[in-house]
């Protein structure tokens, strides 16, 4: 068999045909959800958003959330001198949605709250703490590098 022009031209639009039509069907394969479902409702209400967080940057004495691997426990600080103080902690997974956690704001005596991380995957957590106190609103997020248990 000899090798001539249009061998080759047809070999290569056939590869070229090939790899096109993987490539479409690679991309159906690939779960392209949004990050947010309600996304169009949470940018409508960003401002809303915007002086929550602007409220907390305000307070004299800040929320702090800090994480401790060696008890496997995420601890939310309040400031102590604002009392009565609800709202909600959601633990938000950017890779899979099907991890994120939601927890009521529930604080102990000394304007606390701990959360366990033992059954969390390892791996980058966003805690997002939407809390009121009074008629302010607040809202406070962190970054967080959970470790998986070993």
């Amino acid at each position: 068999m000899k090798f001539n022009w249009g061998t080759g031209i047809f070999l290569f639009y056939t590869i070229f045909a090939g790899s096109l039509f993987y490539q479409v069907y690679k991309s159906t394969q690939y779960d392209n959800s949004l990050v947010a479902e309600n996304y169009y409702e949470k940018d409508l209400a960003y401002q809303s958003m915007y002086d929550r967080k602007m409220n907390s940057l305000r307070l004299e004495n800040p929320m702090s959330i800090e994480y401790y691997s060696e008890i496997n426990s995420v601890e939310f600080l309040f400031p102590k001198d604002l009392k009565a103080i609800t709202g909600k902690i959601l633990f938000y997974r950017a890779s899979d949605e099907k991890l994120d956690m939601e927890f009521p704001i529930q604080l102990n005596e000394l304007n606390e709250m701990k959360i366990s991380t033992e059954n969390f995957k390892g791996g980058r957590w966003t805690a997002e703490v939407e809390w009121d106190s009074g008629e302010k609103g607040y809202f406070d997020k962190k970054i967080l590098g959970i470790k998986s248990k070993p």
